[in-house]
């Protein structure tokens, strides 16, 4: 589960390819998933796609760029699946600037893999495995709650931890090309 966000009216290259699924070939798949990939890449405000935990962070990244730049943009609902977002490109270049001031700025997020990690009261371990409330019960001097972290949390019995929500500087930088020619975008 997630959220998929779409342009309003996106900056379209090219015809977005189709296929008859039910008469196609497993090679007319493959090669439609091919042409598809490279349509997206060619067209990237059309579609942005963010499973819940790395759409927390942005949307904290977002609510961040909006109150530095003093935006009147309503988030309110940008956590829920109900088509909320702005209407015009002119907001979406300034969240983008925004995003991209805070990539160029962080020298925590200088490579394509550095996270960005909001602590939300879930945790990980470096597997990906939910460490579960008795790791909080047990744990003394975890982070609060909202705090931004760039590197998994050692606790005192050296546990490596992580917030279960985070984002990939490559994702964010994705969401900013996204922005730069969405013409608006919708959550769904």
């Amino acid at each position: 589960m997630g959220v998929d966000i779409t342009g309003r009216d996106p900056i379209i290259r090219g015809t977005k390819p189709t296929i008859d699924w039910d008469t196609a070939t497993q090679e007319e798949k493959d090669k439609y998933f091919e042409l598809h990939g490279y349509w997206e890449k060619e067209n990237p405000g059309d579609y942005f796609r963010a499973n819940w935990w790395s759409w927390r962070p942005i949307h904290m990244l977002i609510d961040t760029v909006i109150a530095r730049k003093g935006l009147d943009i309503d988030t309110s609902h940008y956590g829920s699946n109900d088509g909320a977002g702005p209407d015009n490109q002119e907001d979406c270049d300034a969240l983008a600037d925004g995003l991209q001031e805070i990539l160029d700025g962080n020298q925590n997020l200088a490579e394509d893999d550095d996270r960005i990690y909001l602590v939300m009261g879930s945790w990980c371990n470096l597997d990906g495995q939910f460490l579960g409330t008795e790791f909080e019960e047990k744990t003394n001097g975890l982070p609060e709650f909202g705090t931004v972290l760039y590197r998994p949390f050692i606790t005192d019995d050296g546990t490596i931890a992580m917030p279960s929500h985070s984002t990939s500087r490559v994702h964010l930088q994705e969401f900013i090309n996204f922005l730069r020619e969405c013409g608006g975008f919708q959550i769904w």
